[in-house]
């Protein structure tokens, strides 16, 4: 049974099934992250949703959505959509996501019949049994407590090759391998699965931009925030079995990081690719001292 302390997956998926407000209109609801702000991967996943709920006989083939304002997690998110085109093979999705009136996020997306084709795949690197590694959970919420940022509880569990942060500079390369999986079985609704793919999508991502700079997340100095997020959904996957999510980021330059991911099932099956450009800027002193 999953440690009602490390993991607030229910909490997560009710989130994402957001309440209908009329014709192609969605109200979400936020929870707290430990921050004020909205966490990105749940706007993504909130948008994922309310496109899914517009479609039928389709399934996302990609998703790309840019962040423009700061969400406030106490207020409620209002998604509309616009049915752009269904065609006999292809419909598309934009997503306008606002607080207050204010536009906060915009997200386009297409969906496909399942169809035959050609296949290949680029092969899976060495790696280690997800089930032969502790979770990094446990160590992760007794070294948060101890700081004046409690552990927040997560939807997955997350499980790394190396010691060390999890999603911090574990050796100084711009690489890093995170398995995660939720904590259990969570039903046969694929719109979840995906929604809560997309939302698991955000954790840690750019933060591979930070490692070759010894740069840790937390750090008082360092203003980190997503500015575009890319999905591409390969092939058909469940978040209740474990994906190994490997991650890169082939370039930081003018205060911004890009990163991506090449995520696979246990049987090494290329599911879905992900890309995120983010600011990463470092302040001679704290952003909020800097204001």
């Amino acid at each position: 049974m999953a440690d009602s302390g490390l993991f607030n997956t229910n909490i997560v998926l009710d989130i994402l099934r957001l309440e209908p407000d009329g014709h192609d209109r969605y109200i979400g609801q936020s929870h707290f992250m430990g921050s004020p702000n909205v966490f990105g991967g749940q706007v993504l996943g909130q948008s994922l949703y309310a496109a899914l709920a517009t479609v039928e006989g389709r399934r996302p083939h990609s998703m790309h959505a840019l962040f423009l304002l700061r969400g406030d997690y106490r207020l409620p998110i209002t998604y509309e959509v616009e049915r752009v085109r269904d065609g006999s093979s292809f419909s598309t999705r934009r997503v306008v996501a606002f607080q207050e009136n204010r536009r906060i996020f915009v997200m386009s997306a297409s969906f496909q019949i399942l169809e035959d084709g050609f296949s290949h795949q680029k092969s899976i690197p060495c790696s280690i049994d997800p089930n032969s590694l502790p979770s990094r959970l446990p160590e992760w919420k007794a070294s948060a407590d101890l700081t004046d940022r409690p552990f927040q509880p997560v939807p997955v569990d997350f499980r790394a090759p190396y010691e060390g942060d999890l999603f911090g500079s574990h050796d100084g390369t711009p690489h890093k391998q995170v398995w995660m999986r939720a904590p259990f079985d969570i039903g046969d609704d694929i719109k979840l699965h995906e929604s809560l793919f997309a939302y698991v999508s955000d954790y840690g991502l750019l933060w591979t931009a930070l490692q070759p700079h010894g740069v840790r997340v937390g750090d008082p100095r360092l203003q980190v925030a997503s500015l575009d997020h890319a999905i591409w959904f390969h092939r058909p996957f469940r978040m209740d079995q474990w994906l190994r999510f490997e991650m890169e980021s082939p370039n930081a330059s003018g205060a911004r990081g890009l990163s991506f991911a090449h995520v696979y099932d246990e049987q090494g099956v290329l599911v879905a690719t992900l890309a995120q450009e983010g600011l990463i800027r470092m302040h001679e002193a704290s952003p909020q001292a800097s204001q």
